[in-house]
């Protein structure tokens, strides 16, 4: 039911009785029909009973599937079926892509009308992919449903912009004239470093912005506007403004520009990110240029609402099933647990501190797009909402404790505790052969420390460069008894070298074979009695 601007819908949104005589409740089987299997790595969806839409593999399987090392889970209900659009419609599918541009879009018509526990359905999306694995599809496969929905629904144009807002100005002039639309950016990882290096001039002042507007997508929200001396350059805005964000960029262009700083201030949390780490995909070799009609026919009837609402300054809101709401609180009760657990950690506080909301609002718009006149939170809605968030989280931590994050001491300290970690258990490529003896001791050469860090972005740009930055990091290891340096006599005579190296004698979270344990104390044993 949709309800005036001054209600709030303040607590939790109780279950309402389903409208059995919505014009949309014919949609799934229609849709289901169009395919009996899904994709190998993105399974169909099986029919509950009930008569949310589940689409699932919704169509034939035109392109073949990458390999990705972890599977990322297909949409469940409408959403997936825009994902398998534009993951077919690609000439190289990735399921990443696919699932960015459909919720990305999916924000952008949804975001400011509908609401849950008081909040609109706007997401700051980032899609991080090596070069040359096909990420421009997410920008054709949204344009492409746009078109297609603007023949039956004029105003679908109006909630995707393809435009490179340069500063924060140009932005609150941008949604003071639209407040509801997803703003679609290619090769962002260049433009969010910029934003993070920034302390003044129009990045700085983008930044700000897209900080102050993540939240600013309720009823009762104002987003403020920007005064200046002069005058005709003063931007204004008003009352629940949802902004939607969805960009694209490479790994080392994103994690070089995500700093201590961007983390702990609250700047990051506001993205959902999702990682495809695979590799470049087969060509596909029928590309489905064309949305089907039923899914036109579909996404025209959410777009006509949105503008109802938007006429009529109504907001719609979406309602909890009952294992979705007990989902969802879970969830809640394990954010804050986790924040808690941080302590001082701003990091990983904010890896937290937003990610109940960031699931609540992905279950929202998958709960719209599958009945935005009775929209209601299933719990395979909660569920895959949570798992994304889970996998945005899951994909930080890792980052943070692999070094990969910041440019600070402790980050390149952690950086060469997960290379000596690497070093340790994995074998070694081809080129690196000759020091299998070393490994097998638990020596690792300097050399070796040398080739995988002199790219790394925190010690390449340290003031003394990596050289400097890595000796000063295997100096604070040494001290702190993770490694010691093997004296050259040896190294000469247990492997014939004369390089510099390090015995690995205590390193966090792995247990060294017997052989290693045993070579290395009597290496102690020995420096101890050379001591004396």
């Amino acid at each position: 039911m949709s309800h005036d601007q001054e209600k709030t819908g303040e607590g939790r949104n109780t279950l309402p009785v389903k409208d059995e005589t919505s014009p949309l409740n014919g949609l799934g089987a229609s849709l289901g029909n169009l395919a009996a299997q899904g994709f190998d790595n993105l399974g169909a969806q099986q029919d509950d009973g009930s008569d949310q839409y589940q689409y699932g593999g919704t169509m034939p399987i035109f392109a073949p599937v990458a390999q990705q090392p972890d599977h990322i889970a297909w949409p469940p209900g409408f959403a997936g079926a825009l994902a398998s659009f534009i993951y077919h419609s690609a000439p190289r599918p990735v399921a990443e892509v696919a699932i960015v541009g459909a919720l990305g879009l999916l924000a952008g018509i949804c975001g400011r009308r509908w609401v849950i526990s008081n909040t609109g359905l706007n997401l700051y999306l980032i899609l991080v992919a090596r070069s040359a694995i096909g990420k421009e599809a997410m920008l054709t496969g949204i344009g492409a449903l746009v078109m297609a929905a603007s023949k039956k629904a004029p105003d679908a144009a109006r909630f995707v912009s393809f435009t490179d807002f340069a500063s924060g100005p140009a932005l609150v002039k941008a949604i003071a004239e639209n407040s509801c639309f997803v703003n679609v950016a290619g090769e962002f990882g260049h433009k969010f470093a910029k934003m993070a290096k920034a302390k003044e001039g129009p990045e700085n002042s983008l930044r700000n912005v897209l900080t102050n507007l993540y939240a600013k997508s309720g009823p009762q929200s104002i987003a403020g506007g920007i005064s200046y001396s002069d005058k005709e350059k003063n931007a204004n805005a008003h009352a629940g403004i949802a902004y939607s964000l969805v960009g694209e960029t490479t790994p080392g262009t994103f994690y070089d520009a995500i700093t201590q700083d961007v983390m702990a201030d609250g700047f990051m949390s506001r993205f959902t990110v999702i990682a495809y780490e695979g590799d470049r995909p087969d060509k596909n070799p029928c590309p489905q240029l064309v949305p089907p009609e039923n899914y036109i026919i579909h996404l025209s009837d959410i777009v006509m609402q949105a503008v109802q609402h938007e006429l009529r300054n109504q907001y719609q809101d979406v309602y909890f099933s009952p294992d979705a709401e007990q989902m969802l609180t879970a969830f809640e009760a394990e954010c804050d647990s986790n924040i808690r657990k941080a302590g001082d950690d701003e990091s990983r506080r904010q890896m937290w501190n937003r990610a109940h909301l960031k699931a609540l609002r992905i279950a929202a718009l998958l709960a719209v797009a599958d009945n935005c006149l009775n929209p209601w939170i299933t719990a395979d809605h909660a569920k895959w909402a949570i798992d994304l968030v889970r996998r945005d989280i899951a994909l930080f931590s890792k980052r943070l404790n692999g070094g990969d994050i910041g440019d600070g001491d402790d980050v390149r300290q952690n950086k060469v505790l997960a290379l000596l970690l690497e070093y340790l258990t994995h074998d070694l490529p081809d080129t690196w052969k000759h020091i299998e003896p070393m490994k097998r001791n638990g020596i690792v050469p300097y050399n070796w420390l040398q080739n995988r860090t002199q790219r790394v972005s925190a010690f390449e740009k340290h003031p003394m460069k990596s050289t400097v930055a890595l000796q000063q990091t295997i100096n604070a290891l040494i001290n702190c008894g993770v490694i010691s340096e093997v004296s050259k006599l040896q190294m000469t005579e247990k492997f014939e070298k004369h390089s510099k190296a390090y015995a690995i004698v205590e390193l966090p979270g792995y247990e060294k074979p017997a052989v290693t344990r045993d070579w290395t104390d009597k290496f102690m044993e020995a420096a101890k009695v050379k001591s004396k």
